[in-house]
């Protein structure tokens, strides 16, 4: 079984470097042609099932990739909850804890997720599916989804910020004698 992981396209807060968490938010015009300009590329591939993050911003990036496809939507796949941060700037100097926390995605002195909660969630999300196999399967997700399933599939504590993923970009995972592989990272990155 093959999962072939998108992020969405480009949003507000992408653009203007602000954090949303699991704040439901639209795509941007950008984020709408990125979505649009893979939708060759997953095409070719013959996808048995779509999933997709229940966050409006997957379910559109989604629908303009894969049109007339109907996702299995799950909050499995969300981004992190970052509680109160939500709304405020990537970078922000007025924060005590700034550095930390970009560094260590620890949101849970806002009453958000650390990332072993967020890669918990990933898990959950892999055993659904190894349940109910298919050859192919599309994956629309976050930035800290994507990072979360890295660090699961590696076995790694890998720095999530270092492995950021481009928006519309594809990364494929393999499930195979009972374990997960990464197979390919920001297939997509010169997409912007």
């Amino acid at each position: 079984m093959r999962l072939w992981f998108v992020r969405h396209g480009e949003t507000m807060a992408n653009r203007d470097r602000i954090r949303v968490g699991q704040t439901d938010i639209p795509l941007t015009d950008l984020g709408r042609e990125q979505a649009k300009a893979i939708r060759p590329i997953l095409a070719r591939i013959p996808f048995d099932r779509v999933y997709a993050s229940d966050l409006s911003r997957t379910i559109e990036t989604q629908s303009l990739a894969l049109p007339g496809r109907t996702p299995i939507t799950t909050p499995l796949l969300r981004e992190y909850d970052i509680g109160s941060l939500a709304g405020m700037p990537i970078v922000n100097p007025e924060l005590p804890d700034d550095e930390y926390v970009r560094r260590t995605r620890d949101f849970t002195a806002y009453g958000g997720e650390n990332p072993a909660m967020i890669c918990d969630r990933v898990r959950k999300f892999l055993r659904m599916a190894e349940a109910d196999p298919c050859d192919n399967g599309a994956v629309f997700a976050h930035n800290g989804t994507l990072g979360a399933m890295l660090q699961v599939v590696l076995g790694a504590d890998i720095d999530q910020n270092a492995a950021n993923s481009t928006n519309c970009a594809i990364h494929v995972f393999e499930y195979k004698n009972g374990k997960w592989t990464l197979l390919a990272w920001n297939y997509m990155a010169e997409l912007k």
